[in-house]
């Protein structure tokens, strides 16, 4: 790998002082001449039939300007991801509904002057409900007899079967020395980001539509908005504005196509923010799985076979249900001859699962690395030597895939893993208690970099300016992973100027060119590669440029980007750096303007590897757990800009061990919906209950992306759990099959109310 003069160093993200002044705009700082705002009435049920709805009152409070039910509205069904076009988006949903199939159903909507005035409409909507009895678990919902969610659509609740299967299963099993099973469970949880969802619609008099929204896929939720209100896509403008995390649940219509609705009822621009109740029970939420993994064993450590049954809760409405089944199928980072995976879409009245970091990963990763560490200890083997001995190498394929890894430093992850793990415990010095046990958990992990179903795509352009500065454009999201600041990097390192010469304008359907969209951790591999290319276009077109102005051969023109484009001219060799190349050849010197544009299509998924570990402390007498460190080392090829990529490690750190240690979507059966509506009841981590985490960057490179780099945003939160749990077991010596660990165990912390969880209430 040659030397880099931008890439692989760690430069501040551009927006950083924008946050920390406050002067970022996010979508409700976002202000508008004459704008209102807009409210939805939800449903309180989780399966019931409105019967009537009376708006009289509404319309009568002061303010009031538009209420909309479900019959002033299109009744066309939709599916609400914002993944491109695909035959797993099955089309359930309406915009506003008379048949809630879950607690925060969209029945009506309101636009007023004032929010105030809006949250007195909705209290004044009376509605009449016929309340039927919902189903909640994915077991009840597969019962002989079971109602089906939607009759009309789907003969049963199982509304997509997936499958990978490779080699003879039956004979592997027959074949091994050892056969290992076990049943699994991961609860429904929510992202909890910062900011919440919200959007700002503006039908104009011209007829168009300019939509503000916190979004990840402009291009896509674009697309589906001009289906749904039957407009054309040129007459639509999305943009997203600063954002505060979208981990996934922003990749889909949300409250978009009721906000348009209500601005052009009013003729005004329309905000609809939801509340923190809202953002908990009526946005998206991480799939509940119930799984059996069962695994044949040679005596040598060898996987021989590997069965996985699993059973994915997806809520009333498919939304991504089916896409992340299948791409749970894809991600079995060992070498196993004989694989079968059944993934199974299961409808409940749950709140709506989608997609969420890790996209199905971490449900799978959790009961596959337990089973490792029992099949270790079983053979009397070093758990990380066994899943060494079976891990996919360079050059060998996953199970189910057809594309072979060119990468894989799992092997220096492992070392600078272990290295850490060696200095934390020799500088231990604290004094032991005799009732609390301490143990190192290990868990291995993996992601793609783009969609594996190859449906990745982005294009990007590259503007030269006539001071040799640059405007680089593309359609990707910023959603707070500093991809803006690292996709910039990418273009300043190919055309060798500064990273402060490149002015980036992102997700903007009217001024950026298409990408498929934030998700399938496909921003630096997809995107990079589409500016890298455009980066190159332009200095291609500035060769040809230079050809033509000094006369010389396009041919004997080079260009790196430390010294900028070689020639001779005059029998002179000459050196002229892109800056001076641009000031050199472009507007008025020659009437021409310097553009370079490129897209590049994903026809890989390279995987990025990680290796996670995690030291619990146990009390045997009270219960009480603690994690008090947690290590992750990551192969993501070239690190862009190793500052980000730790940022990211760490954040998904922080998100995986809220899987593990206490989140969880409960549903009160004697209320029939979720209690956990806000965040005093739904436990999130805070920054104060953080381990001492450590991350460590391999050495590797990607020769398929962008200088060499991967992907990590979703690879560092696959694991994580499953290396605290794993951690618990040894510690204990009890097996632990599901999550949260607080349904067993007390969490301890700084903060006074930590050992005062919700246990289960389902019961």
């Amino acid at each position: 790998m040659s030397k880099m003069k931008t890439v692989g160093s760690s430069f501040p993200r551009h927006e950083s002082i924008s946050k920390v002044t406050g002067s970022a705009e996010y979508t409700d700082d976002l202000n508008f001449p004459n704008a209102v705002y807009g409210a939805i009435l939800r449903s309180p049920h989780a399966n019931a039939v409105v019967r009537s709805m009376d708006v009289k009152d509404a319309l009568k409070i002061p303010g009031i300007l538009a209420v909309l039910t479900p019959d002033d509205v299109t009744h066309k069904l939709f599916n609400c991801s914002g993944n491109p076009p695909s035959d797993l988006l099955f089309k359930d949903e309406r915009i506003l509904t008379d048949r809630a199939l879950y607690a925060g159903d969209r029945i009506a909507a309101v636009a007023g002057e004032t929010e105030e005035a809006c949250k007195k409409a909705l209290n004044a909507i009376t509605v009449d409900y016929e309340i039927l009895k919902p189903v909640f678990r994915i077991e009840d919902a597969l019962k002989e007899g079971a109602a089906p969610i939607h009759p009309h659509l789907y003969d049963s609740n199982i509304v997509k079967k997936l499958e990978v299967n490779t080699g003879d299963m039956e004979r592997a099993f027959e074949e091994s020395d050892h056969i290992f099973e076990e049943e699994f469970y991961t609860p429904q949880i929510q992202v909890t980001a910062m900011e919440p969802t919200g959007c700002i619609c503006d039908y104009t008099n011209e007829k168009k539509l300019n939509i503000w929204s916190t979004s990840q896929t402009v291009f896509q939720e674009r697309r589906i908005l001009a289906d749904l209100l039957d407009m054309k896509e040129k007459d639509i403008r999305m943009v997203k504005p600063a954002m505060g995390g979208g981990f996934g649940a922003r990749q889909q219509l949300h409250n978009q196509h009721v906000c348009a609705l209500l601005s052009k009822a009013v003729k005004r621009p329309v905000k609809i923010i939801n509340t923190r109740e809202e953002e908990m029970l009526a946005t998206i939420a991480r799939h509940e799985v119930k799984l059996k993994i069962r695994m044949g064993v040679m005596n040598s450590g060898r996987i021989n076979a590997c069965h996985i049954e699993s059973y994915f809760n997806t809520g009333p409405y498919t939304s991504h249900g089916p896409t992340v089944v299948a791409a749970a199928t894809k991600k079995m980072q060992y070498n196993v001859p004989n694989y079968r995976f059944e993934g199974y879409c299961v409808l409940t009245n749950s709140p709506v699962s989608g997609a969420v970091r890790g996209y199905g990963n971490p449900q799978i990763n959790f009961g596959r690395e337990i089973l490792l560490d029992r099949i270790a200890k079983k053979l009397q083997m070093d758990p990380v030597e066994l899943r060494l001995m079976n891990h996919v190498k360079t050059g060998e394929k996953f199970p189910g895939w057809t594309d072979p890894i060119e990468s894989c430093a799992i092997e220096d992850c492992i070392n600078g893993v272990m290295e850490l793990k060696d200095d934390i415990d020799k500088a231990d010095c604290s004094e032991k208690d005799e009732n609390i046990d301490e143990a190192w958990g290990v868990a291995f992990g993996c992601h793609t970099s783009g969609p594996s179903n190859k449906t990745g795509m982005s294009s990007a352009i590259v503007m030269a300016n006539g001071d040799g500065s640059v405007n680089l454009m593309v359609g990707s999201a910023d959603i707070g992973q500093g991809s803006e600041t690292t996709l910039s990097q990418v273009a300043a390192e190919r055309l060798g100027v500064e990273l402060s010469d490149v002015r980036i304008k992102a997700a903007d359907t009217l001024n950026t060119p298409y990408d498929t969209g934030t998700f399938a951790s496909s921003q630096m591999f997809v995107c990079g590669n589409a500016v890298r290319k455009a980066a190159d276009s332009l200095i291609e077109n500035t060769r040809r440029a230079i050809s033509d102005r000094f006369s010389v051969p396009f041919d004997e023109i080079s260009f790196n980007c430390f010294d900028g484009f070689s020639l001779e001219v005059d029998n002179i060799e000459k050196t002229i750096t892109f800056k001076e190349a641009v000031k050199e050849v472009t507007f008025g010197a020659t009437g021409m303007v310097l553009i370079g544009n490129s897209s590049y299509k994903a026809e890989a998924a390279p995987p990025p590897f990680s290796v996670c570990m995690a030291k619990v402390a146990v009390n045997r007498i009270t219960d009480e757990i603690r994690v008090k460190h947690f290590i992750q080392g990551v192969d993501v090829g070239t690190a862009v800009n190793p500052s980000i990529v730790e940022g990211q490690i760490e954040g998904g750190i922080h998100m995986g061990l809220g899987y593990a240690l206490m989140e969880n979507i409960e549903i009160n059966n004697m209320v029939k919906k979720p209690v956990s509506s806000d965040l005093l009841h739904y436990k999130a981590l805070l920054s104060e209950d953080m381990p001492e985490t450590y991350t460590y960057i391999a050495k590797g490179y990607e020769p398929k992306g962008p200088l060499g780099a991967k992907s990590v945003g979703e690879l560092s939160t696959v694991a994580v759990a499953s290396a605290v749990a794993i951690a618990v077991t040894n510690a204990t010596g009890n097996e632990i099959v599901e999550l949260p660990l607080s349904k067993k165990y007390t969490l301890t912390g700084s903060r006074s109310d930590q050992r005062k969880f919700l246990r289960e209430v389902q019961q």
